[in-house]
């Protein structure tokens, strides 16, 4: 995250903790839980319209997309490790695994060969090719 953002996340944070000691999510709703998919939707659109005369109608996912390829794109010249940056855009997108996360650039075709370039040593060090023709 940029910078301007974590200082104004840390004082959410704190904001929040306050009133909220116990929370078991960091934007939980008000019956205790995280907000479902149709809340987000509906609250960006809503958001959306209010403050653009576009006749564009971008959905809430998009911005994640945007997120995942843009920190992706700001580190092709870094040499970056796969377990280093990659794993932590996969955890702060909430995802499962790292496949989840290398699917962002698989959509977007010309990137995809960069990702896999940039990453497939330490993904294939620390999940090893199987066989076909082993013992199970």
């Amino acid at each position: 995250m940029h910078d301007t953002m974590t200082n104004l996340m840390a004082k959410y944070d704190q904001a929040i903790a306050e009133l909220l000691p116990s929370r078991k999510f960091f934007f939980q709703s008000s019956k205790g839980a995280h907000y479902a998919r149709g809340w987000v939707q509906y609250n960006f659109h809503a958001l959306w319209n209010k403050s653009n005369v576009t006749a564009a109608s971008p959905v809430a996912y998009d911005l994640r997309h945007h997120y995942a390829i843009s920190n992706i794109n700001s580190w092709i010249d870094d040499g970056f490790e796969f377990s280093d940056k990659l794993q932590h855009l996969s955890k702060s997108m909430g995802h499962r695994s790292i496949e989840s996360t290398r699917y962002y650039y698989s959509i977007v075709p010309r990137l995809a060969y960069t990702l896999k370039d940039k990453t497939e040593i330490g993904f294939n060090l620390i999940v090893p090719e199987v066989s076909d023709d082993e013992d199970q």
